[in-house]
Parts: C-alpha cells; sequence; structure tokens
C-alpha cells in the first residue's frame, strides 16, 4: 500500500510543484538614438509574443514574464550600435513538453519608438505572435516562425518606405491584416504548412510601383484586394491538386489578371502567386 500512497502522493503534488515554480517579471527601458537607423533583433524559443508601437519618440520599453527553471531571458540595447538584441530561451523543450498542457506563464512584450528608423528582425519557434507595426517608421521588415499562431497587422500607414518585407512560416496559421499600410516596394510571404491569409487594405495612395510573392506549400491561401487597386497577378498551379477561385471584376489575359484600374494607374501592384498543394481563395473588399 505504501508504494501506491507514495506514487499518489506525487501526482497530487506535481501541479502545485509546477504552480509553485518561481515566476520572473523584468522591464527594461532603452533610448535609441535618431541618428541611425534601429535594428531589432528578437529571437524567442516559445511563448507569447506581443510587439506594439510606443507611446514616445525614441524609447524601447521590453517586459518578460517566465518560470525561471523553464526558460533564459536576455535583453541588451547596445547604445554605439544603435541595436536592441532579446532572447528568449528554452531551458528544457523535454521540460516544455511536459507542461504544454498548462497555461503557459512566458510571455514577452515589447514597444517599439515611434521616430526612429527601424530594421526590424523578428524570430520566434513555437507560440502565439502578434505584432501590430502600423505608424512606425520601418525600412526592413523580416519575421520567420517555425509553428504557431502569427497575426501581423499595419493598422496605420508606415511612415518610410519598407524596401524589403519578408515573413515565413513552416506550419500554422498566419494572418497578416491591412498589409498595404506597409508602404512596401517589394514582400515575399511564404508559408509551408497551414493557412495564410493576406489583406492588402491600406490608407494611403501608392506613391511608387510594388511587387509581391506570395507562396503556400501545403493548405489554404485567402487574399483579399481592395476593389480600386491597381492590380495585375498570375496564379501558378501545382497541376490538378491546387483550386482557385478568381472573381469576375477581374479580366484575365494570358497568364495574367487584371483589376480594372491597373491600365490607367500611375503606380502599380505585380503578384506572383503560388497556391502550391491546396485552395486560393481571392476576394474584393
Amino acid at each position: 500500500m505504501k508504494p501506491i500512497f507514495f506514487a499518489g502522493l506525487l501526482l497530487f503534488l506535481t501541479p502545485a510543484l509546477v504552480t509553485g515554480a518561481k515566476v520572473v517579471h523584468k522591464r527594461y527601458t532603452y533610448e535609441a538614438s535618431d541618428r541611425k537607423p534601429l535594428v531589432v533583433n528578437i529571437e524567442v524559443d516559445a511563448g507569447e509574443v506581443e510587439i506594439r508601437p510606443g507611446d514616445r519618440s525614441r524609447e524601447i520599453y521590453v517586459e518578460c514574464r517566465y518560470q525561471e527553471r523553464n526558460y533564459e531571458f536576455e535583453s541588451d540595447f547596445r547604445e554605439e550600435d544603435n541595436e536592441l538584441n532579446v532572447y528568449f530561451d528554452v531551458r528544457s523543450w523535454f521540460k516544455q513538453q511536459e507542461e504544454s498542457g498548462r497555461k503557459s506563464l512566458a510571455r514577452l512584450f515589447v514597444e517599439l519608438p515611434r521616430d526612429v528608423l527601424i530594421e526590424f528582425n523578428c524570430r520566434t519557434k513555437a507560440g502565439e505572435t502578434d505584432i501590430e507595426l502600423g505608424g512606425l517608421r520601418l525600412s526592413y521588415v523580416e519575421l520567420k516562425v517555425l509553428a504557431g499562431e502569427t497575426v501581423v497587422s499595419f493598422s496605420e500607414p508606415n511612415r518610410e518606405k519598407l524596401k524589403d518585407l519578408e515573413i515565413t512560416t513552416k506550419i500554422g496559421e498566419l494572418n497578416i491584416e491591412k498589409l498595404g499600410n506597409a508602404n512596401f516596394e517589394y514582400a515575399a510571404i511564404e508559408g509551408s504548412i497551414g493557412e495564410l491569409t493576406v489583406d492588402l487594405s491600406s490608407d494611403i495612395e501608392p506613391a511608387f510601383d510594388r511587387e509581391m510573392d506570395i507562396n503556400l506549400g501545403i493548405g489554404e491561401t485567402r487574399l483579399y484586394i481592395p476593389e480600386d487597386e491597381p492590380v495585375r497577378f498570375s496564379v501558378s498551379k501545382f497541376l490538378f491538386f491546387s483550386s482557385v477561385d478568381v472573381p469576375h471584376e477581374f479580366r484575365r489575359r494570358g497568364r495574367y489578371y487584371f483589376s480594372r484600374t491597373y491600365e490607367r494607374a500611375k503606380h502599380k501592384l505585380e503578384i506572383s502567386i503560388s497556391p502550391g498543394l491546396g485552395t486560393l481563395d481571392i476576394r474584393t473588399r
């Protein structure tokens, strides 16, 4: 009876031990220079990630909460390089898998300065990622997600020309809202397995020609295009394994589809779409 009782006691105590694990809460504030671009490097193994514009002109705010025995965290700002480096690492993926059924206490929150030119780099391996980049001054954006649910939004127009925007996910769901506000010159959106939703809505008139590549390996792609967007796009189907639904508003000529505003527009958007093994649903807004 004693071994059975002892085993039962362990099962009873384990949740309490997990719940009682030390939770660390850290906050950092930095002042970025506006004399050269701010380089932002964020790498996260697992957890909830939220990134937002701050209320200050040059202030960077970093906040992190995590269980000390499961995670390692480092935040560093190099004034001489105007570079922010944030690392949020899992100590043991085995322990992380053991506790995956419980609500994670791992959370990273970052506020970026509004009036500093920014080169943004972010890599996450697993978890939920919510990134709002509207109203900033972005010249470069790269986001790579290994697995999880990701939302990227530009609720306000980017105040600089975004020369290069690259967003890649391997497994999971990617939702990009109001991408037209990113003010991008070139954008590459890629997903390997999962769901991909891209909304090209915008609050600004394009001031230059733009180009975008959209690729999905296996899954469902939804693309929302404003009715007045001067766009031409092509669709590369993977034999008969791809299903493509294009609204009647777009006329087809050869391998290209054209919007009604394309011919007379001064600045145009060119899109190359590859739905892979799955479905492509294009809708107008």
